[in-house]
């Protein structure tokens, strides 16, 4: 059997007989271990070298095994987990050993099977540890900014404009399809900003049906309507000294929208059913999934309150725009579920199929693709037949290029140029935003 040598065991125990039975069965199951015959020894052999695990008997001469556990957990930074052989007449003091730090304890007289049982838990735990600190790493900056990801240029662009945006005091409106992460382009904004320490209070436009919106918006006064049996104060007021998030801006209905431009000039609200104005400090962002200027152009959106509202744009790239930051966003979705104990691993041929797929749903679509993965596949790596149905068709092996070995690399380029173009029917503008270059630069290799 191959040796697992990135988990190393230290056994601890003052019976010879004892330590070469314990570092027997660990071998025969692949483990490197090592032995040592007191405490003192333990911490020596600590000192010298890294181990991930510690067996250690807790009636020893001198220092106990519940000392060196206590010595063990007393430092900083990583410790190895331990587990502790303990006599019955000590069950008792079991749980003042998990209290002080014990990973697992065993009763003797034991079985080598509880044992191996607790030896491989401790290996499924450090190993999902280990997963969980290498994809944090890897997620870490400067690939991300507050919650978002990104090391494609586009979003490294959009990472630049929020810091700038954020410390101003205008209105921002956030643009983008469908799934793009619009909520958090408005959270980090906030949280970059100087209000960072008010509240951030959002609202979707078009969940609200709209005879409740403007009281939800503006807060009402006590039997202004039928129901309104006390003062509702409204989001404006809520969000006091902080950020309203107006998401589906786009959605609202232009009746309201000469109120929100009222409030928006005057910082002033009034709510339903009153005669009284209140003042407000909030800063506004605003999302939508629609083109407003063309909607503000045939009059289904005020012209004025966009230009008001849109004193920043931020545009959101669609993540077919930004195909290199998919493995980054995977790794990241994966993150959060291993430290559940759920960890599947998806390999390049994959990778690839998932570049090329267009991804209507944008970043929720990848998420949810993964999330799908995590708790429907029946082994821990991703197969093509484990992806949805739908990918599956649009990404199927015949639509894939395959990459020649017997052509130039200049010759490969303008093979994959050409079938992009033909996957995108003959769209250079499309192609352009595929291939990462401009629709130019596709003309004049094909000419070349």
């Amino acid at each position: 059997m191959s040796m697992r040598s990135d988990i190393h065991i230290l056994i601890v125990d003052d019976h010879e007989e004892m330590r070469d039975f314990l570092q027997d069965i660990l071998a025969e199951q692949g483990y490197q271990a090592m032995t040592a015959a007191s405490a003192d020894d333990a911490l020596d052999c600590l000192q010298r070298r890294e181990f991930h695990l510690v067996i250690t008997d807790i009636k020893m001469p001198g220092m106990d095994g519940v000392g060196l556990l206590e010595r063990i957990k007393s430092g900083r930074g990583f410790s190895p987990f331990v587990i502790l052989i303990t006599a019955f007449g000590d069950i008792n003091d079991t749980i003042g050993f998990i209290d002080k730090g014990a990973y697992d304890y065993i009763i003797k007289p034991f079985k080598m099977e509880q044992i191996l049982i607790a030896v491989k838990r401790a290996e499924r735990e450090l190993r999902m540890r280990r997963r969980v600190k290498e994809l944090a790493e890897r997620v870490a900056r400067p690939h991300s900014f507050q919650q978002l990801l990104g090391k494609s240029a586009v979003m490294q662009q959009v990472f630049e404009m929020i810091k700038k945006v954020a410390q101003a005091t205008g209105s921002v409106l956030i643009e983008g399809e469908t799934g793009t992460g619009k909520e958090l382009i408005a959270q980090a904004i906030h949280r970059e900003s100087p209000r960072k320490d008010g509240p951030f209070v959002p609202i979707n436009c078009a969940s609200i049906p709209e005879g409740l919106l403007e009281s939800e918006l503006f807060g009402h006064a006590r039997g202004a309507f039928t129901g309104a049996q006390e003062q509702k104060p409204g989001l404006f007021i809520a969000a006091n000294g902080g950020t309203l998030f107006l998401d589906e801006i786009g959605e609202m209905p232009t009746s309201l929208q000469a109120k929100l431009l009222r409030a928006i000039q005057e910082k002033k609200i009034r709510p339903v059913g009153s005669t009284n104005d209140i003042s407000f400090d909030v800063r506004i962002v605003s999302a939508t999934n629609r083109d407003l200027r063309q909607a503000a152009s045939v009059g289904t959106f005020r012209e004025d309150i966009f230009y008001r509202l849109a004193t920043f744009q931020i545009e959101v790239p669609p993540l077919r725009q930004r195909r290199e930051d998919i493995p980054l966003l995977i790794e990241a979705f994966l993150a959060q579920h291993v430290a559940q104990g759920r960890d599947i691993f998806f390999p390049p041929e994959v990778l690839r199929a998932l570049i090329d797929y267009s991804w209507p749903g944008n970043v929720r679509e990848l998420r949810s693709m993964v999330e799908r993965c995590i708790y429907l596949c029946e082994s821990e790596t991703v197969q093509f037949e484990d992806l949805p149905e739908e990918m599956r068709q649009q990404i199927r092996p015949e639509n894939r290029y395959c990459l020649p070995d017997d052509k130039t690399l200049e010759e490969v380029e303008l093979d994959y140029i050409r079938f992009i173009l033909d996957r995108c029917e003959g769209n250079r503008v499309r192609a352009a935003e595929i291939l990462g270059i401009n629709r130019k630069t596709i003309q004049r290799k094909l000419n070349d």
